[in-house]
């Protein structure tokens, strides 16, 4: 588990630490956000990162992969029995979207981004949510962590040189995979006026990552303002790869500029993407009728790894109530993100809880069996001494190839998330258990100098 798995590494940093290492190297990380643009992120960082065992990090891909595997099939299912604008319109979407839906890419798993939520818990882990979107955040954190065992002198040989690639250099992988595959000339990197103000970090990590696997290729980050017209023929367009930084909730042009995207013939993901994001396929998996569509392998996954959860109707209202301690309620929205939508059970009375739910329709929530997340003593660089933080990991799976973990911690909110008062962010580096032996061996010995 991951407290049992860090306890040696917390213990020798907090015997011998090294402050002066440890604050140039939060330096460094906070630099690297401000240059970047991410102005929600900078002062969030905790100070070092975490280690996480490679045997369970197989495990989980494994499960990961499972999982979307399974949201493909119902997802599949649907499209079977109904029109694409019930589809659309059972999990929350406008009918505005359905030109804007790319149902063929489904059929290309190898092509998937997507960031898995999970629970670690005392005895186990527990996915969450599902985030199957190109503009799943968080991957610069990997940098930060690398900055961190970098500028307290861990050898690299032992350390670095075995960690599975971050997100945002997996992305770029498999980005280069596609400009090969389909011989195209550049890869725009696509943010909105309207999501590019909220203090994201500004992808340049992706761009110089793209570019230093593509020499000579075109990379650019753009907007809609900023959007070449040139590239919105048929021949460039066809000839253009786009990394989409937003969610259909975040277009402020009516999807103007969005149409002339898509008459260009790019190669883009379209809002199936945001779709799959809905809590409501965390209910569907659950369900016994939707679960005669999926394998043994996927069943066994859903029975070990996702917490039960249903649908909210006005027949399960009153019960869920009574017991709601024991439930995280959660807005089935495809676009809800960052922390937004969730309540938890035993934080609200009867009636105010029945009031939320109902305020946005009782049909648009599931119930999700509430788990007591794990909890580590943690450091930011405010933090004079260890303080306890809930946890949440962030599972990236790019092309079904799993890439470590967001660290996300908060002290005061049982909702874990950055842009909570208490949130904060790092990374957890998959480790082997040798290679865990070197680094609480270098922690024990001072970090290192500088």
């Amino acid at each position: 588990m991951l407290r049992t798995f860090n306890e040696e590494f917390l213990a020798a940093l907090g015997g011998t630490r090294n402050q002066a290492g440890e604050t140039a190297a939060h330096e460094q990380a906070m630099a690297l956000m401000r240059q970047i643009g991410a102005t929600l992120f900078e002062h969030r960082l905790f100070t070092h990162p975490l280690l996480f065992d490679q045997a369970e990090f197989e495990e989980l891909g494994r499960a990961a992969s499972a999982l979307l595997r399974a949201q493909v099939k119902i997802l599949a299912h649907l499209r079977a029995t109904r029109s694409d604008a019930a589809v659309l319109e059972l999990f929350g979407m406008p009918r505005r979207l359905l030109p804007f839906m790319r149902w063929e890419n489904l059929e290309r798993p190898g092509e998937t981004v997507a960031r898995l939520d999970i629970i670690p818990t005392r005895t186990g882990y527990a996915f969450c949510e599902l985030n199957v979107i190109p503009a799943v955040g968080g991957g610069e954190a990997h940098r930060c962590g690398e900055l961190y065992f970098q500028t307290l002198g861990y050898p690299e040989a032992e350390v670095l040189a075995h960690l599975p690639p971050g997100p945002l250099r997996a992305l770029a992988a498999l980005y280069t995979a596609q400009v090969r595959s389909r011989d195209l000339a550049r890869v725009v990197i696509l943010d909105s006026m309207g999501h590019g103000q909220l203090g994201y970090p500004r992808q340049e990590l992706l761009q110089r990552y793209l570019r230093e696997a593509n020499p000579g290729l075109t990379v650019e980050l753009l907007d809609e303002e900023r959007y070449p017209t040139g590239w919105l023929t048929r021949a460039e367009g066809e000839r253009t790869l786009v990394h989409r930084m937003f969610t259909y909730e975040e277009v402020t042009d009516d999807f103007v500029f969005l149409e002339k995207l898509w008459q260009s013939g790019a190669v883009i993901a379209g809002f199936e993407s945001d779709l799959r994001m809905s809590k409501r396929f965390l209910a569907l998996m659950c369900d016994p009728a939707y679960q005669a569509l999926l394998h043994r392998d996927e069943l066994a996954v859903i029975a070990k790894f996702l917490p039960h959860s249903f649908a909210l109707s006005e027949e399960t209202l009153a019960s869920a109530l009574r017991d709601r301690g024991d439930f995280v309620f959660k807005w089935d929205s495809s676009a809800a993100y960052g922390g937004t939508g969730v309540l938890i059970g035993a934080e609200w009375s009867a009636g105010e809880l029945e009031h939320k739910l109902r305020a946005s329709g009782v049909d648009h929530w599931i119930c999700q069996q509430a788990l007591e997340a794990e909890v580590l003593p943690l450091r930011t660089a405010h933090d004079p001494a260890p303080l306890d933080y809930r946890l949440v990991l962030g599972l990236y799976s790019y092309g079904g190839t799993p890439s470590g973990f967001l660290l996300r911690g908060s002290q005061s909110s049982r909702v874990v998330n950055v842009s909570s008062p208490s949130g904060r962010m790092g990374w957890a580096f998959v480790v082997s258990e040798e290679t865990r032996r070197a680094v609480v061996r270098h922690a024990g010995a001072g970090n290192g100098t500088l």
